[in-house]
């Protein structure tokens, strides 16, 4: 009885909506959506600076267009007005939002306003850049929430999106070997931008979430395949922000499912194992390098930066620690001069949001994000079907994040590679968070 149960529960909430959605879309409109989801999900792969140096943009889409605003920025801004307008229009459709979230939502858009009125007071110019990727962000939940209107809709786009990754991962692999690598303290790496290897994470996270509950063999493969290609492919970036996303994701992941939990320290172990035969004590000497005490091997040069960056702020705050500083403006450097003798951010962001936003921007962002951890938390523990791999990835990527920002890494909300990730998880849950009924109707 409980097999049949499960059966039934399965062709309800999968099945059914996907032969009504499939049934409802002609060839033409599936293409259409293809294209454009594809579009969206290449924002990801597009590094918004070069490398080491904050000032040049990565790509042609980040240069300078028109008062101000680059050409990606007016691209989403207008994308974002036109599904809007289609959303006005169409009685079909809606605008969803998780209301738990409207609160500390509106309350932090009130610190950006003071801490723009502040920065504005001391001189500060270009007061949209600390947050731009933000309102970016916000644009593109509204693209995607006008495409995913139901659980039909984000099982295609996570469908999609897991068939897109697997390819642009297969072509770092495939430039990998032949020869067209990055460097990082003196190792040849795939890839060093931030996040691409946070949305490879992210990959990783579902493959392993989706392989335990997948029906049949060749499914559970592909998701396995993900799983290890993507875990490898962080692990030979020797980034350690990135392998502490990973592996806090996957041990929550893990405590989050009811079978085969040790299904995923294989899976792991495989992968580590195909890192060290690659990168050999390269490897070990990295993850000798997380003791932050030690900073005199090549593996651990960096520390030092890192702990001094945080002093500087943590200066700078002790200074004016009820408004900070203000937006737009920037403060001198002490322990880190030689590296940069002024600093615009901190890789903190509890600290960067205090920097920057006041200790009343401190207090919503972690409001914002106890609702948000939470909320996706509720949602995954009630969720059935293939909804559940999802959130419940989705939840483990976003909890590792959080948590991994609150050391040495930046506020998530520094690039429009991560606000666009950020939007579509939070449009594809928000999407299975509607009722079944709504698949019928789109």
């Amino acid at each position: 009885m409980r097999q049949l149960s499960s059966a039934i529960t399965v062709c309800r909430e999968e099945l059914v909506p996907r032969l009504i959605a499939q049934r409802r879309q002609p060839l033409g409109a599936r293409l259409w959506r293809i294209a454009i989801f594809c579009s969206l999900f290449s924002l990801i792969f597009a590094p918004e600076f070069v490398r080491d140096n904050t000032n040049d943009a990565g790509s042609t889409l980040y240069e300078k267009a028109v008062g101000g605003f680059r050409y990606v920025d007016l691209a989403v801004l207008a994308l974002a007005f036109v599904h809007l307008v289609c959303l006005a229009c169409m009685r079909t459709k809606k605008l969803k939002f998780p209301p738990a979230l409207a609160a500390p939502g509106l309350a932090f858009v009130a610190c950006i306003a003071v801490a723009a009125f502040y920065g504005k007071t001391k001189g500060g110019t270009n007061l949209f850049f600390d947050w731009r990727a933000l309102a970016l962000g916000i644009a593109l939940c509204v693209v995607w929430s006008f495409w995913l209107q139901s659980g039909a809709d984000a099982s295609q786009a996570v469908g999609l999106f897991a068939v897109y990754m697997a390819v642009r991962i297969s072509l770092l692999y495939l430039f990998y070997v032949a020869g067209f690598r990055e460097t990082l303290l003196g190792i040849s790496i795939p890839v060093f931008d931030g996040p691409v290897l946070s949305s490879i994470v992210f990959a990783g996270l579902l493959g392993f979430s989706f392989q335990d509950g997948a029906s049949g063999r060749l499914p559970r493969l592909a998701w396995t395949a993900l799983a290890v290609a993507a875990a490898l492919m962080v692990l030979l970036c020797m980034r350690r922000t990135y392998w502490g996303e990973l592996g806090l994701g996957a041990v929550i992941l893990t405590l989050m499912q009811r079978d085969h939990r040790a299904r995923n320290l294989k899976i792991m172990a495989l992968a580590l194992a195909a890192a060290a035969l690659i990168l050999g004590a390269a490897l070990s000497n990295r993850l000798r390098s997380f003791d932050l005490t030690g900073n005199e091997t090549q593996f651990s040069a960096d520390n030092a930066d890192h702990l001094h960056d945080l002093l500087d702020a943590w200066y700078e705050v002790r200074q004016s620690p009820v408004l900070g500083i203000g937006l737009g403006t920037s403060y001198p450097t002490w322990h880190i001069r030689r590296w940069k003798p002024e600093s615009v951010m901190v890789h903190n962001a509890p600290l960067h949001v205090w920097l920057k936003y006041g200790l009343a921007g401190l207090a919503c962002y972690l409001w914002f994000h106890a609702v948000l951890l939470r909320w996706f938390y509720r949602k995954a523990r009630s969720a059935a079907g293939w909804q559940r791999p999802f959130l419940v990835a989705a939840f483990a990527y976003l909890s590792a994040q959080f948590v991994m920002t609150l050391g040495f890494a930046p506020w998530p909300y520094s690039e429009l590679q991560l606000t666009a990730l950020t939007a579509f998880i939070l449009a594809a849950a928000l999407a299975l968070a509607q009722p079944l009924l709504l698949a019928s109707n789109v």
